[in-house]
Order: structure tokens, then C-alpha cells, then sequence
């Protein structure tokens, strides 16, 4: 897949704000009280770091970057499509690469999120209540489909989005390939539909629910390939300033009948800002060496920082440490940890998936087909 330089930039600062958001913000705002770890006596961080981190009361640092991670796989997974039209099996070789990105790296956060929970449970002196078919079931990333409605970690939403865009784009591949504008219209209509008939979903259980839930999450993300429409020269600078502000308002007019709260509503709008002037104004910027980093292990960090720094930290600070030092250490271990999995992990299974692909490309086509 093409590598779009400031894309991928932008999912190193996406990474940082998802962290920020929970070892300060949330560790702070709950007082390390997690996984049945009591809470601290007083907030941990003293207000002028708040500060620092968050100087915009109004935003949200984890929706910031959750929505920035949803405005770059719009935008670059159209690539995959547009490079596969019109090939032997490209379907099935994208469905390949994507089960290799994705589910290896996962399954092996969700193992890091499970074992903290086991550490913290030990530590307070009781056993955790999930089972093996719980946890096999949110392994699947159709968590939401198989009824369950309680996830094992707090990222898991965000993949179980990505997995249903990829499944709109398996049905609309040709359309997205060919830079037709019918799926986003679709998507839009379907997005005020839901937000109209069957308002917040995500406080609701059933099967319609678990339909309904994604639906605006992958319409955000169809802004970015709109952006991706532009960017294959498919589509005028004009029309996609018009197309993506009216697609931003379909998306905050759901929101705002879903009573989301305003901040995390900002947050959405304010990452489309940023996305847009990148894309606009600094496309080539590469970030630099710590961003290149932090966008290297962008996914082993999203996927297993949560509980992992969390009960990490709280522990640590039980046992004398202070705050500042607790987190400074558990980020770095955090980070130490991503770039394994990275290195052992993610870059193998990527490019086992990305052989196995190139394996149906090289298979003889079916005699039928040959005829």
C-alpha cells in the first residue's frame, strides 16, 4: 500500500493523544481507581500538568485521536482497492492482508489488557469474572454481533468500526475503486436515518443496536475517502470542500441527536481540521524521527497501553513511587513493549499476510476461466 507521508505522521500524534488521554487525563479524572484497584486518596497530577496536556477544556484528547485514526484508514484503504481493480481474487487477497494486519496484533493486546487485569485482581486479592468465550468472542472483533455487550478493553469499539467499514467497502469495492460518490450518499442517508429512527444506539442492547451503532463511525470515516477520491485526482478541490463539510454536519447532526457531549463532538470536527490543513498544507511532512516512530508502533501502542499503563501506574504509585515518575516509567515501558510486539508481531504477520495475497496473485486461474 502507498504511503502517504503526513497520514502517517498524523497516526503518531493520533497514537500520543489516545496515551495522554489515559494515563493523564483518565488516570487523573478516576484517581488510578481501575480493575478493582481502589482509587487514590486525592487526583495524582497536579493541576498545571492538566493543563499542559489538555490546554483546550473543550476537547477531548481520546475522541481527538480516534477520530484521526477513522480519517486515515478512509483515506488510505481506498488505495488497496483502486491498486487490486480489476485483478485475480482481489477481494479475497485484500480480506488477507487486512485479517494479517489487524487480528495478530490485537489478539496479543487483548492478552497484555487481560494479563494486567489479572496482576491488579492479584494484587487486591480476588479472581476476575470474564470467561474463555468472552474473550474468544471479542477476539473476533464481532464482539457486538455475537451479543455481548461488554467489552475486555476500551479500544476494542474503534476496531470493531474498522472491521465493519472494511465490510462496506467489500460491497461497494468497485464504486470506491472507481471513485463513485453512491456509498458515501448511502452512507449519509443511512447515518440520519439512525440517528433519527433509532437514536443512541450505543446505550441500547439487541441486534439493531449493534447494526445501528457503527453506522456514523464509518460515515465519518468516508470523509477520508473522499479525501482519497481527491487525491487519486478522481474528484475537483471544489466538490470535495463541499462534499466533506456537508458530510462533517450529516455526522454532527447524528451526534447531536445522540446527546453525545459537546466536548467529544469538537473533538471529531477538530481532528477533520487538522486532517484537512495536513492534507492541504503539509502533505510530504514525514513528522520527522519521533513521529515516524510513534506512527511505526502506532497500532501494538493503541492496542495494548490501556490496562497495561493503568494498573501499571496505580500499583506503582501504592508502593511509594511518585506520579510523575510512575508515569514517566510506564510510558516508557509502554513504549518498549509496542516496539516489540511491532518488531515480532505486527512486521511479521504483515508480511506473512501481505506473501499470502501475492500467493493467490500467483495461482493459475480456474480452467473454467481460461476457456
Amino acid at each position: 500500500m502507498q504511503r502517504i507521508a503526513f497520514a502517517n505522521a498524523l497516526r503518531g500524534i493520533a497514537a500520543l493523544c489516545v496515551v495522554i488521554a489515559h494515563y493523564i487525563l483518565m488516570f487523573n479524572y478516576i484517581r488510578g481507581e481501575f480493575g478493582g484497584l481502589p482509587a487514590l486518596p486525592e487526583k495524582p497530577f497536579p493541576d498545571w500538568m492538566i493543563g499542559v496536556f489538555n490546554p483546550l477544556s473543550n476537547l477531548n484528547m481520546g475522541a481527538f485521536g480516534v477520530a484521526l485514526f477513522f480519517l486515515i484508514s478512509g483515506l488510505v484503504i481506498p488505495i488497496s482497492v483502486a491498486g487490486l481493480q480489476g485483478k485475480q481474487l482481489a477481494k479475497a487477497r485484500f480480506v488477507i492482508g487486512r485479517l494479517f494486519r489487524i487480528w495478530p496484533t490485537y489478539i496479543v493486546g487483548l492478552l497484555i489488557t487481560l494479563g494486567a487485569l489479572e496482576v491488579a485482581a492479584g494484587y487486591m486479592g480476588y479472581t476476575t469474572s470474564y470467561t474463555a468465550p468472552q474473550v474468544l468472542i471479542q477476539m473476533s472483533l464481532f464482539r457486538d454481533w455475537f451479543g455481548s455487550s461488554t467489552p475486555l478493553d476500551g479500544v476494542v469499539w474503534t476496531l470493531e468500526v474498522e472491521i465493519k467499514f472494511y465490510l462496506v467497502v467489500l460491497v461497494c469495492w468497485s464504486m470506491i475503486g472507481r471513485a463513485r460518490l453512491l456509498p458515501l450518499f448511502a452512507l449519509g442517508v443511512a447515518t440520519v436515518m439512525s440517528a433519527n429512527l433509532y437514536p443512541g444506539s450505543a446505550h441500547q442492547s439487541g441486534a439493531l443496536a449493534a447494526f445501528v451503532y457503527p453506522i456514523k463511525y464509518i460515515f465519518f470515516m468516508m470523509i477520508g475517502v473522499a479525501f482519497n477520491y481527491h487525491f487519486r485526482g478522481l474528484l475537483s478541490l471544489e466538490k470535495l470542500f463541499a462534499i466533506s463539510i456537508g458530510m462533517l454536519c450529516v455526522f454532527g447532526y447524528s451526534c447531536f441527536m445522540e446527546g453525545w457531549q459537546v466536548e467529544v463532538i469538537v473533538s471529531y470536527f477538530a481532528a477533520f481540521a487538522l486532517f484537512t490543513a495536513f492534507y492541504l498544507l503539509a502533505k510530504d511532512w514525514s513528522g520527522g524521527p519521533v513521529f515516524d516512530f510513534l506512527a511505526n508502533i502506532s497500532y501494538p501502542l493503541y492496542a495494548c497501553h490501556g490496562a497495561f499503563g493503568i494498573v501499571g501506574m496505580r500499583i506503582m504509585i501504592d508502593q511509594g513511587i511518585g506520579a510523575i515518575p510512575a508515569l514517566a516509567m510506564q510510558v516508557a515501558i509502554t513504549i518498549l513493549l509496542s516496539w516489540i510486539i511491532h518488531k515480532a508481531i505486527e512486521n511479521p504477520t504483515h508480511i506473512l499476510g501481505k506473501k499470502l495475497a501475492e500467493m493467490l496473485r500467483a495461482s493459475p486461474a480456474p480452467i473454467a476461466a481460461r476457456q
